[in-house]
């Protein structure tokens, strides 16, 4: 059924079950381990690094726009289930229709196909995604706190620490005045840390981001600037820290148990 906007929509008293969502080709890691995605109506690939380039192939050659991708927890996911699901039935079942040059001659009118989660079926694949997500992030977050070999060097003074990642964190913190956040709250730790690391390693401040000619300059201006610190306007830190996750689900309207805010606010090293 439709309503005054010309929205298509799917009763929610027609999904009879619930969403079956596809597996992941590269499991827990889906985004980084899998080599591509497809484009829901062919058989083009793209990098998974490179989604935006897949968004505008499916504009371009297929005339249809995903509202709010960014919301989207596991883009990858996502795709292969609208891609199954566009062979089920007619997008025109899912899709607002929008019209463009719809003054012009009736040969130069055009209809472009917008998914979003007004529809009721997106909607809730969209919160699926992300308690799944959640749910990923926590168990990696738990496997990271009872780690005893993690293997990390400092990145400022090249000590070597192996052991439980808060040891090099709280070394950090204590001897360098830099502090990234309790341990607890930050998943993907070595990921995390590496990142940092090569932007040092590219003589580039981790607050102010700008570039220096040697790494006596940068290290002199951080001391003097008091730049030991990540940008918190960068947003590729963001996938680094748990709170950034219950965050996205909130933003869904979904409601947690108190067992949930635990596992992210309490720290049970």
């Amino acid at each position: 059924n439709r309503d005054g906007s010309g929205i298509s929509f799917i009763g929610k008293d027609c999904i009879l079950e619930p969403l079956s969502l596809p597996e992941s080709p590269g499991g827990t890691t889906t985004l980084e381990g899998s080599p591509s995605v497809p484009c829901i109506f062919c058989e083009e690939h793209f990098p998974v690094a490179e989604q935006d380039k897949l968004l505008k192939h499916m504009i371009i050659e297929h005339k249809i726009v995903i509202a709010d991708i960014k919301l989207v927890a596991d883009f990858q996911r996502y795709i292969l289930y609208w891609r199954k699901r566009f062979t089920e039935q007619p997008i025109t079942d899912f899709c607002s229709v929008i019209r463009i040059n719809s003054t012009a001659p009736f040969e130069e009118q055009e209809n472009y196909f917008l998914l979003c989660d007004v529809l009721p079926e997106d909607r809730i694949l969209r919160e699926e995604l992300q308690k799944q997500r959640l749910k990923e992030i926590l168990e990696q977050q738990q496997q990271e706190r009872n780690d005893t070999n993690f293997h990390g060097i400092c990145m400022f003074c090249n000590e070597e620490f192996l052991g439980n990642r808060s040891v090099i964190l709280n070394h950090m913190a204590r001897e360098h005045a830099f502090n990234i956040g309790l341990p607890d709250n930050i998943v993907n730790c070595s990921e995390f840390l590496c990142t940092l690391h090569k932007k040092l390693d590219n003589l580039q401040c981790l607050y102010c981001e700008k570039t220096f000619r040697d790494k006596n300059t940068l290290k002199d201006h951080m001391r003097k600037k008091q730049h030991r610190k990540i940008n918190p306007k960068n947003r590729e830190y963001d996938r680094f820290y748990v709170i950034n996750y219950l965050v996205r689900l909130s933003f869904h309207n979904l409601k947690f148990d108190c067992s949930t805010a635990n596992k992210i606010f309490l720290r049970t090293n």
